[in-house]
């Protein structure tokens, strides 16, 4: 389970002073196949988001326990996964997921603002004044609950992923243990507390809350998705502890490159906040077809979690 501390009204997520380490002893760091055309299909929303169609059919998902194994001799005793729980990724399995939209990036401060215009919900509480900062207008909203990442989606008219959505989206169907493969390059510009040191945003930019949506073009998985190995994590629908923790997927910029493999995974309680922590959604299935003169829109099944 994921650690979050609280301070007074606010939490944060132990793991920080690991990262700003990191950032002194820089010099330290050494490191599917796409969907052809239909992966780039626009889905009109409430939110104005751009979203990915993820075809139905089977991936693998989840860890062999000699992955989980090699993980934990390597990374285990690190502040990244104190309290860490291997034995939740395994085991590696084949599921069938049915077809579905998802947020081609993370919901950015701007489209939240939308929403809390719309319908008078709380603002998160380093907003000052009810307003994010002007240049974070393209980064990701943090310091929502899993309650406040609902009621977004609900509004926009979609809703949060499941696991399995969220993991297939991240690394298609053939296993990767990262979005893009199953090789780290620290050079490669993906935001992780080794990849954001090579970024040409300044470190201590992302003590103020990670980066830009669609600044790091490494972080992309087989179907176009990005950000889901790092800049924040993210809430999903499905139970990690049931009735009492929701499942927390994706790495964030603090987190070394072992938290952002697709089959990692965290606990969070529904009401955490956090700077580390964000979300994108999902909307029920559908698949476009064309004819001579016009697209038409066919409804299909949405997702059995």
């Amino acid at each position: 389970m994921i650690k979050f501390y609280k301070e007074g009204q606010k939490t944060r997520i132990g793991g920080l002073g690991l990262w700003i380490i990191l950032i002194v002893f820089s010099s330290s760091l050494d490191a599917g196949n796409p969907v052809s055309g239909i992966s780039s299909i626009l889905h009109e929303n409430q939110d104005e988001g751009e979203m990915v169609l993820i075809p139905e059919g089977e991936f693998i998902m989840g860890s062999s326990r000699e992955e989980v194994k090699k993980v934990s001799k390597e990374y285990g005793k690190r502040v990244d996964f104190s309290g860490y729980e291997f034995e939740k990724e395994t085991p590696r399995r084949s599921i069938y997921v049915k077809g579905f939209y998802i947020d081609k990036y993370e919901v950015t401060n701007t489209q939240y603002k939308k929403f809390i215009d719309a319908t008078g919900h709380k603002p998160p509480h380093h907003w000052k004044g009810g307003l994010y900062p002007p240049e974070k207008r393209n980064h990701p909203v943090t310091n929502v609950s899993f309650f406040d990442a609902k009621a977004y989606a609900s509004w926009a008219g979609k809703r949060l992923p499941t696991e399995e959505e969220w993991e297939k989206a991240a690394r298609g169907s053939n296993g990767g243990i990262f979005p893009w493969g199953d090789e780290f390059n620290p050079y490669d510009m993906v935001a992780t507390a080794e990849g954001i040191l090579n970024s040409p945003i300044p470190p201590f930019d992302f003590l103020h809350f990670a980066g830009p949506v669609d600044q790091f073009n490494a972080d992309k998985s087989p179907y176009g998705v990005y950000d889901m190995a790092g800049n924040v994590m993210e809430w999903t629908d499905s139970w990690y502890e049931k009735g009492k923790t929701k499942i927390v997927k994706g790495g964030s910029w603090v987190n070394l490159c072992s938290r952002a493999r697709c089959a990692a995974k965290g606990g969070a309680k529904s009401d955490t906040v956090s700077p580390l922590l964000g979300f994108r959604c999902v909307k029920d299935g559908e698949k476009m077809s064309v004819d001579s003169r016009e697209f038409k829109i066919i409804r299909v099944q949405v997702l059995v979690s």
